[in-house]
């Protein structure tokens, strides 16, 4: 109802005995849709002379208009208009007549036009003395310089005048609900003081015009006159939903009864109670679904991670059977030769048994039983670096877990402040809280390679800047093809101890090389060192940077599987 209007009929009574003298120092936009006109009011009056600023809100979803206390402007991104009304004073302030438009009028003709429809069409313009409008707060090329046009706002006449023209009037259409009819016949209700004649008049809001008696007529009739009395001298209240601002209104309203309810002495206080706490709990919304997001995400991430680790850990017999083969392999020596592709062979360290080996036949058996060795020596750290990773994930993972829990326990803005507060240092380490961009709007390409690793990629040449001189950290791993264009590439740490394999490195380097203009070499050199001995020359362009202390790994041009 912040729009309804009978409220801004009676705000407009209250604004124009507020702000009538008052000198307009400022109009200007800091917010979206958001207007704000900076107001001084006389010293002459009964209270001293104070600074106000009347806020106008013309968000197609959310239109409003209340008067505070104070006058503070943003330093930076704010826009200034309406400049010749500057400096005027407020001569009146007034509203159209069964409207929603309201007119600012100054001491030099020109009216700032609040037109609060609810809809696209809401604007402020500014208007002439001989209705041009001179600009606009939204689409002014399109309408400076054209004439303002209202539609004529619905009249009701004489219908609520007696009884016999009212039941006319209203059972015009009996295929229609009491509900549609009251309000097609009084548009100025809305849908709030509709529903409250009828409660009033015990008559139900879905039944057609065909099943109601003369009485019933009758007695919406008498609620209606009774509640435009009312409405001609309100009494603000807002109406909560335990603790959220739910309705406003410038009557009591039975159907809410059994309702918290709140009064206040003026329409303006209420209508700027009910924003600002709308507000708040908005913003309290907004920030529990943006942490709870970045949670989520951050525990989904982990979840791969630890997939891939498990998939590590899966093979962990690996090392064994590669050591078994070679050691198989070297105590039959005299047996085997070059050129043998695969044997069955007894197996010494399992009396009665074959094995079964398979060899590469351009290397000698003694050659053959150092690949296995190497092979079991890499296993090894690879499920080594699995269990170091697991043991960091799963509690991480519990954690997470955790933080869900307590914070959707979160109510208010303290609980959520604190929330962030006793868990700042696991909430900044793992990019869930921070001063800069959210995670989930950088623009880089991300990947989870062996061990659980994360690989970040950049787009472009202004993101591959982004990703190496603002989000690499010193400790991380920066990749690039040599001797070709490509994406930044850089292996992330994850502030653990555990350092990935070679396995995940070279995976690091496939994917630089798939992101360069080498993707269909099948064999792309690719240099990388760590983040700290990458610089980017003084005025160079985007994305050039220099790099000290590289190493270069040859790679085929991939994505992990």
């Amino acid at each position: 109802m912040l729009t309804n209007y009978f409220t801004l009929r009676s705000l407009a009574e209250e604004l124009n005995r507020e702000l009538r003298g008052a000198a307009i120092r400022q109009v200007f936009t800091q917010h979206k849709n958001e207007l704000l006109v900076f107001v001084a009011r006389p010293l002459n009056r009964e209270q001293a002379g104070s600074e106000f600023t009347l806020t106008i809100s013309v968000d197609p979803k959310n239109n409003f208009i209340f008067l505070r206390e104070g006058a503070s402007r943003a330093r930076r991104n704010s826009v200034d208009l309406f400049a010749p009304v500057i400096p005027s004073e407020v001569a009146s302030v007034s509203i159209r007549p069964h409207d929603r438009a309201m007119f600012i009028e100054t001491s030099i003709g020109m009216k700032i036009c609040p037109l609060l429809y609810g809809t696209a069409e809401a604007n402020v313009v500014l208007v002439d003395e001989h209705g041009i409008i001179r600009d606009a707060f939204k689409h002014s090329k399109q309408l400076a310089g054209k004439r303002l046009k209202l539609v004529e706002p619905p009249q009701t006449g004489d219908v609520l005048s007696d009884t016999a023209q009212f039941r006319s009037a209203f059972l015009k259409d009996v295929s229609t609900s009491t509900f549609a009819a009251l309000k097609s016949l009084i548009p100025t209700l809305g849908s709030t003081l509709a529903r409250e004649i009828l409660h009033r008049a015990n008559a139900e809001e879905k039944a057609h015009l065909d099943h109601l008696g003369e009485a019933d007529v009758e007695a919406i009739h008498t609620e209606a006159l009774r509640l435009l009395s009312e409405v001609a001298s309100p009494k603000p209240c807002i109406y909560f939903r335990e603790a959220d601002p739910s309705v406003f209104s410038i009557v009591a309203l039975k159907h809410l009864a059994g309702s918290h309810i709140e009064y206040f002495d003026s329409v303006n206080e209420a209508a700027r109670t009910f924003v600002l706490r709308s507000f708040h709990i908005h913003a309290v919304d907004t920030l529990k679904k943006d942490l709870l997001k970045k949670i989520n995400n951050e525990l989904e991430r982990t979840e791969r991670a630890m997939r891939a680790v498990d998939g590590e850990l899966a093979h962990a017999d690996r090392a064994e059977d590669c050591e078994h083969t070679a050691n198989v392999i070297m105590a039959n020596i005299q047996h085997l030769t070059r050129g043998t592709k695969a044997v069955d062979i007894e197996d010494p360290f399992r009396e009665g048994k074959l094995v079964r080996l398979t060899l590469d036949p351009r290397l000698s058996p003694v050659q053959n039983a150092e690949v296995y060795f190497a092979k079991a020596k890499k296993a090894r750290a690879a499920r080594a670096e699995a269990f170091s990773r697991s043991e960091t994930l799963r509690p991480k993972h519990s954690r997470l877990e955790t933080f869900l829990l307590h914070l959707d326990n979160c109510q208010t803005h303290e609980q959520i402040e604190e929330f962030q507060h006793d868990n700042a240092e696991e909430l900044r380490a793992w990019n869930i809280i921070s001063s800069e961009a959210s995670e989930e709007s950088l623009p880089f390409r991300r990947f989870t390679v062996t061990g659980g690793f994360e690989v970040w990629v950049g787009k472009s040449s202004q993101t591959n800047d982004l990703l190496t001189m603002k989000y690499a950290k010193p400790a991380d791993l920066w990749f690039h093809v040599r001797g070709a264009g490509g994406s930044h590439t850089v292996l992330k740490m994850g502030g653990g101890k555990t350092k990935p394999s070679r396995e995940a490195v070279r995976q690091a380097a496939a994917i630089a090389a798939y992101y360069s203009k080498m993707r269909k070499a099948s064999a792309v050199p690719v240099a990388y060192c760590e983040r700290k001995f990458v610089r980017k020359p003084k005025g160079a362009e985007p994305g050039t940077v220099m790099m000290e202390r590289e190493k270069v790994v040859f790679v085929q041009p991939g994505l992990p599987g």
